[in-house]
């Protein structure tokens, strides 16, 4: 079982922003504050066709995943360093980044790990 206990809040606007700051002199509050959800997403359309994905590293995600998914987790944190797992008693607590559950469907698609956290990404990204 893999269940969403977390993810950063208005994942659009954080990504956009972080967009942004990279090419702009304006504040961050300027920033969040300036743009419509459908300029925000045109901009991370953009940036990421380009291969900018960086910015997309800003949203962050925290799954409770079951135990009997432990070796599908160690192969993934062998190729995917940038997971933080937790070990709790009756499961594991993941956090990962947009970016790395988007390489997530490239690397390991047939995964139950990577087909249940590919629910949560974005229509914006895929």
């Amino acid at each position: 079982m893999i269940e969403l206990v977390s993810c950063s809040e208005d994942i659009l606007k954080t990504v956009s922003t972080a967009a942004r700051v990279c090419y702009s002199g304006s504040s961050v509050d300027k920033l969040m504050e300036g743009f419509s959800e459908e300029e925000n997403r045109k901009l991370i359309k953009k940036v990421t066709s380009m291969g900018h994905l960086s910015v997309v590293e800003h949203a962050v995600f925290t799954f409770s995943v079951s135990k009997n998914l432990k070796e599908e987790l160690f192969k993934i944190l062998q190729e995917k360093p940038f997971l933080n797992i937790t070990e709790e008693k009756d499961e594991f607590i993941v956090s990962l980044n947009l970016r790395t559950m988007k390489e997530l469907k490239m690397v390991f698609p047939d995964f139950e790990f990577t087909k249940a956290v590919s629910k949560h990404i974005p229509d914006w990204l895929i």
